[in-house]
């Protein structure tokens, strides 16, 4: 299993994980925006072949970017909400959304429950259209780090299908760190 954090970190322990993917701007990027326009006007600017991660804010946003091509993944954050179109929508365009842990660990008690009673939903949205998700620590410093079984017991917990997670952690970065990797189901043997 990757864990998809958002800092350079400097020395990490070995916390269970197959590796890491770092949202640094050189491997994977991560994108943030206010609106939809902003967000294609970021987008535009990305040439290389690289991970490209979007923090949505606000429904709008979340839309926008699993509309878009270049868009691998739905970074997670406090503020998201996924409603029941969007994610059916992530799973007609193969978009990858990410289930976080750091938001729980950031927010206060009355937000946590709203937090658990939404991530309850998605869960269940995510598992009847078949979305690809991935759960990981999404941390923004080395305090936010958790071990790969505490991430996977708390997301089990909510009803996540751990296997098909890591299924489509591997599948977002074989796609750009792979270089035998054409598409599912084929590769290049030598």
């Amino acid at each position: 299993m990757f864990d998809f954090i958002r800092f350079t970190p400097t020395d990490l322990p070995d916390l269970g994980f197959k590796s890491y993917v770092i949202f640094d701007g050189k491997c994977a990027i991560a994108l943030t925006a206010n609106n939809a326009k902003e967000l294609r006007e970021k987008l535009k600017k990305i040439k290389d072949n690289i991970l490209v991660g979007v923090v949505g804010k606000n429904p709008e946003v979340c839309r926008e970017a699993i509309m878009r091509k270049k868009v691998d993944i739905l970074l997670d954050c406090i503020e998201r909400e996924l409603d029941y179109a969007t994610i059916k929508l992530a799973a007609e365009k193969d978009v990858t959304i990410e289930l976080g842990l750091s938001k729980f660990l950031k927010s206060n008690r009355s937000e946590r429950l709203k937090l658990f009673d939404a991530l309850r939903t998605e869960i269940k949205v995510i598992n009847k259209f078949d979305t690809p998700f991935v759960v990981s620590s999404a941390a923004e410093n080395m305090w936010e780090m958790r071990t790969r079984k505490q991430i996977e017991m708390f997301f089990s917990f909510f009803g996540c299908n751990i296997l098909k997670a890591r299924k489509s952690a591997e599948r977002v970065v074989r796609r750009y760190f792979d270089k035998n990797y054409i598409m599912d189901g084929f590769e290049i043997l030598e």
